[in-house]
């Protein structure tokens, strides 16, 4: 199974993007990646794993973050189970 992500549809008046990530387990970013704005997420089930800059967070349900998209960034999911991310864009940029 691969990554799927749902967006809620764009606003072209908005200033952020909303996305629901499920990620199966073993599933990684191939690369870092850094832009513009801010991202901020809830992880609804499952367990992840999320690089930015030079630090490693290990996260599990019901924890969040928020960085800085201008850090270069990646994730995966190290666990067992299909990892749920809701994850919040700005400015929205896909």
């Amino acid at each position: 199974m691969a990554l799927s992500i749902s967006c809620l549809p764009r606003n072209p008046t908005a200033s952020w993007k909303s996305c629901t990530h499920a990620s199966p387990p073993g599933t990684y970013s191939q690369q870092s990646y850094s832009h513009e704005g801010e991202e901020a997420g809830y992880l609804l089930s499952g367990s992840f794993e999320l690089w930015v800059g030079e630090r490693h967070f290990q996260l599990g349900e019901g924890d969040s973050f928020s960085f800085s998209s201008q850090e270069p960034h990646r994730y995966g999911n190290p666990g067992e189970v299909d990892a749920v991310v809701i994850w919040v864009i700005t400015p929205p940029t896909f």
